[in-house]
């Protein structure tokens, strides 16, 4: 019995080692993977956790992951690059997370009495899906994602079998967590929160305990965002404005994720075969743990494609996708010969989405879903070409951007200031006016000097690989405002196009108005940016994330970042400075002399 047992469990975690495998045979990093990297190799050099030393802004999405990695990565990337840290972390934790699934829906699979008719079904549809290969590694945070989905289920599932050997506190407490491995999985976490006291049903104390073990961790995050970065939510919320509704662009996501892979299929078998079983359910707890990831992953894919899905192919998706399965990761399989019909249709799948079903990597193949294409086959390694995993391996690639990162690096160890925008051409015109791109900036600009920051200051569309070579010697600005307080806070107006998460582009006005000299840029869009940023709630949101940090500072962010939360900023700075600025436009119209 104990030998059979053994086999089974064995039989369950191939597809966790199936997934470590192919998650390593195609392991990369993402562009924005290099973000994260960047933001740990700053908190490393004691910047704190920020995209820029000097600036605090909240360019990072996982909090956990961000911790991880610099834990991690501070102890090996002495003889480890901190590039194949991220891909070997991502590893274990898809891996794990797929693993501890299985377990859990075993357990799940004896409570409803198939203990011997059993198959991985659900964990292979992950193992057999491409989007899991790639977002195993690409240095963002999904291994993550699917460890802690994994695990809290497995936790559930534990109190199956003894529910009352312990108080739910300690499991709440991982529960709670899952908003600061990802801030859509607060779905997940509040579903996985109630089936536990469902499951568990302590008393009024216990009840309390297993609230406050989930929240604390989260309160005491929330509670330094505001006051370190003066604002409620991260700058990429803001920036993607998770608030607002994009239905006809989240359904295109969805069916994008969906269709290339006929995932329809498994998920009706599977789901079907679950229903099945479900049937004659030994009690109310079982349903309790079986449905419950089933209803969160309902309603976090429908917030995703409110949201309006996202630039990376299929990537917000995967937990919803992750928690359908959850259940069935393990299969209860009917009885008699009705137990080969799901094996052979969710096997027959898995085989033929592994070799060949693939998600379009260009416009040309696939015009309507151009917005969100397969990131990791849009930058295919060329035959013989090792996998883009590092800056040197993308130094390779055409039109590489390390290379720019390198540029800046050297000229900021030169000592000589300079702005740089449009890269490569060595001027921009502003309103007729020619602005060099090397110009001295002012020792009175917006950012504080400290003995750590220099004075070459870059203007790119593209912060993850520039950023990470350049080092922390050179500030970069995010013209897509994922890391820059200025540009996440553009104001959206008229049809809303382009990817998901770029569809605020900072006019290059803001740049100069915030960072040049009078005699380096002119015209009037430049100097109504220069008046904008300080004055009225923009100046106060600048000097919250840009001044020295002491405990005053810290209380007055926390009452900004609730009084400011929905401040949105005109992309034209004129009209900025007339909406944020009302004194100034005054006495302009009275004929009052415009101050220098």
């Amino acid at each position: 019995m104990i030998r059979r047992l053994d086999r089974v469990v064995a039989l369950c975690l191939v597809p966790a080692a199936l997934l470590a495998v192919a998650g390593w045979q195609l392991r990369w990093v993402n562009e924005d993977g290099f973000i994260y990297l960047r933001i740990a190799d700053n908190l490393l050099s004691g910047h704190g956790p920020v995209f820029n030393p000097g600036e605090r802004v909240e360019a990072y999405t996982g909090p956990l992951w961000l911790a991880l990695l610099t834990v991690v990565g501070g102890l090996v990337r002495s003889f480890v690059s901190f590039e194949h840290v991220a891909v070997v972390l991502g590893i274990a934790l898809s891996a794990g997370g797929l693993a501890a699934a299985s377990l859990g829906a075993l357990r799940l699979a004896r409570a409803l009495g198939a203990d011997r008719r059993v198959a991985p079904l659900g964990a292979l549809v992950v193992a057999a899906l491409p989007p899991f290969w790639d977002y195993a590694t690409s240095g963002l945070e999904t291994g993550m994602v699917l460890a802690w989905m994994g695990g809290t289920f497995w936790g559930l599932c534990t109190w199956l079998e003894a529910p009352r050997r312990r108080g739910p506190a300690a499991l709440a407490a991982a529960i709670g967590l899952g908003p600061l491995v990802r801030p859509d999985l607060g779905v997940f976490a509040v579903g996985f929160l109630l089936a536990l006291l469902l499951l568990a049903r302590p008393r009024r104390a216990g009840v309390l305990r297993a609230l406050a073990a989930a929240a604390a961790l989260l309160v005491a995050y929330q509670v330094f965002r505001m006051g370190y970065f003066a604002a409620i939510v991260p700058n990429t919320a803001l920036a993607k404005e998770a608030g607002l509704a994009f239905w006809s662009r989240g359904w295109a996501y969805f069916l994008n994720t969906i269709g290339p892979y006929a995932l329809w299929l498994p998920l009706a078998v599977l789901l079907a075969t679950l229903a099945w079983a479900l049937r004659r359910a030994p009690g109310r707890v079982v349903r309790i743990v079986a449905l419950a990831p089933v209803a969160c992953a309902a309603v976090q894919a429908l917030y995703v494609i409110r949201l309006g899905g996202d630039y990376m192919h299929a990537r917000m998706l995967l937990p919803a996708v992750f928690g359908v399965l959850l259940p069935v990761a393990v299969t209860p399989l009917p009885r008699g010969p009705w137990a080969l019909v799901p094996v052979l249709l969710v096997g027959g799948w898995a085989l033929t989405c592994a070799i060949a079903l693939r998600a379009p990597s260009n416009a040309a193949e696939s015009p309507q879903a151009s917005r969100f294409l397969d990131q990791r086959r849009k930058r295919e390694p060329p035959p013989g070409h090792s996998h883009f995993v590092t800056l040197a391996d993308y130094q390779a690639q055409p039109f590489s951007q390390p290379w720019i990162g390198e540029h800046l690096k050297a000229l900021a160890a030169t000592g000589r200031g300079a702005l740089v925008t449009d890269y490569p051409r060595d001027t921009v015109t502003i309103e007729g006016h020619p602005v060099v791109v090397r110009t001295p900036v002012p020792r009175r600009g917006a950012l504080p000097r400290a003995p750590w920051q220099h004075d070459v200051i870059a203007y790119t569309g593209s912060i993850g690989r520039v950023g990470y070579a350049a080092g922390d010697r050179v500030h970069v600005v995010d013209r897509l405002g994922l890391a820059d307080p200025i540009g996440a806070r553009l104001r959206l107006v008229g049809p809303r196009h382009g990817e998901a998460g770029h569809e605020k582009a900072l006019p290059v006005e803001w740049f100069y108005g915030r960072f040049a000299d009078g005699r380096a840029a002119r015209g009037q869009g430049v100097q109504a940016a220069r008046r904008a940023v300080r004055c009225g709630a923009l100046g106060g949101l600048l000097r919250a994330t840009t001044a020295p940090l002491t405990t005053g500072r810290f209380l007055d962010n926390l009452g900004l970042a609730l009084r400011d939360r929905s401040l949105r900023i005109p992309r034209d700075p004129r009209a900025a400075v007339r909406e944020l600025c009302p004194s100034s436009s005054a006495r302009r119209s009275s004929g009052a002399r415009r101050p220098a």
